[in-house]
């Protein structure tokens, strides 16, 4: 799932991409993507970041409700096992429009771009959420 965050996260398109230190910008550089490879991710990213920050916002005000139901004297076991199931559906809809996402994004990359991608995303991923999994599958500290 880091691999899958990071992607959003590190390829999204934004107001700000053109400076040269952007996230996007940079990995696009490491993959030494051409112009039609960089269109067609644009292209990509913005077809799923919509979806991505409603389920987002959904699964926040979702926890939101959680909390709130919590704080009352009596919560509603009911409620909260409700809301939970519904964090859980949204997720797993992000996670299969995730999984897509990459498979397109595959589709455009060489097999060694992609390759270098899986490697940084998941790096990215792992500085981000402090662990996460490398490409090898092994964790960043080596198994340890």
């Amino acid at each position: 799932m880091a691999l899958l965050s990071a992607l959003f996260a590190s390829a999204s398109v934004s107001a700000d991409e053109k400076r040269d230190d952007h996230p996007a910008r940079r990995m696009w550089a490491e993959l030494n993507l051409t112009a039609d490879q960089e269109a067609q991710f644009k292209e990509i990213n913005s077809r799923y970041a919509p979806a991505r920050r409603e389920s987002a916002q959904r699964i926040e005000e979702l926890r939101e409700k959680i909390n709130q139901e919590i704080l009352r004297d009596k919560p509603s076991k009911s409620m909260l096992i409700q809301y939970a199931g519904t964090i859980g559906e949204t997720q797993k809809k992000m996670s299969l429009a995730s999984v897509s996402h990459l498979l397109e994004v595959k589709a455009v990359l060489t097999p060694e771009q992609f390759k270098t991608f899986v490697s940084m995303s998941s790096a990215a991923a792992g500085g981000r959420r402090g662990g996460g999994r490398r490409a090898d599958g092994e964790s960043p500290g080596g198994g340890e």
